[in-house]
């Protein structure tokens, strides 16, 4: 009986946790979209052609940026951390690093050239400011949590 009441309450954490997780991201989510709408200053037009786009590309660069690294990451690891690579399986891994670092930057290219067809230069130079700005203010936040929680 007791085995059981710990494995509920440990699936129960575990999930409230995942919720947590999720509404986290949510939440840079929408503070990002709100930081980027008021950057660059977008009309409700504008707003209603670059969101669908921009949230596609974006979807596709976490995607290469998150996973294929954590991939890769989980790789090394298994095979004991980098030290342990060999020559052959470290220059594989690190060409599949830079290969996927390749694809993060033409992805945003071609971001840019789709966002090219909704927002004018300046804007679209507004959009790459906002995104490295809003990164740092992110990490910046985290920074401060981090250093609070000690």
């Amino acid at each position: 009986m007791n085995k059981a009441l710990i494995m509920m309450a440990l699936s129960l954490m575990l999930s409230a946790g995942l919720v947590a997780q999720d509404r986290g991201k949510e939440r840079i989510k929408a503070y990002r979209t709100g930081y980027i709408t008021q950057e660059l200053d977008l009309s409700s037009k504008e707003a209603e052609k670059f969101w669908p786009v921009y949230n596609e590309y974006d979807k596709k660069i976490f995607s290469l940026r998150v996973d294929n690294m954590r991939n890769e990451r989980r790789r090394i690891k298994e095979l004991g951390g980098p030290e342990a690579l060999n020559d052959t399986e470290a220059s594989n891994t690190l060409n599949r690093m830079l290969s996927s670092e390749k694809e993060v930057a033409k992805t945003r290219e071609d971001m840019y050239k789709a966002l090219s067809k909704i927002l004018d230069p300046p804007k679209l130079l507004k959009l790459y400011h906002a995104e490295m700005n809003f990164n740092k203010r992110l990490l910046s936040e985290y920074k401060k949590g981090r250093s609070g929680n000690k």
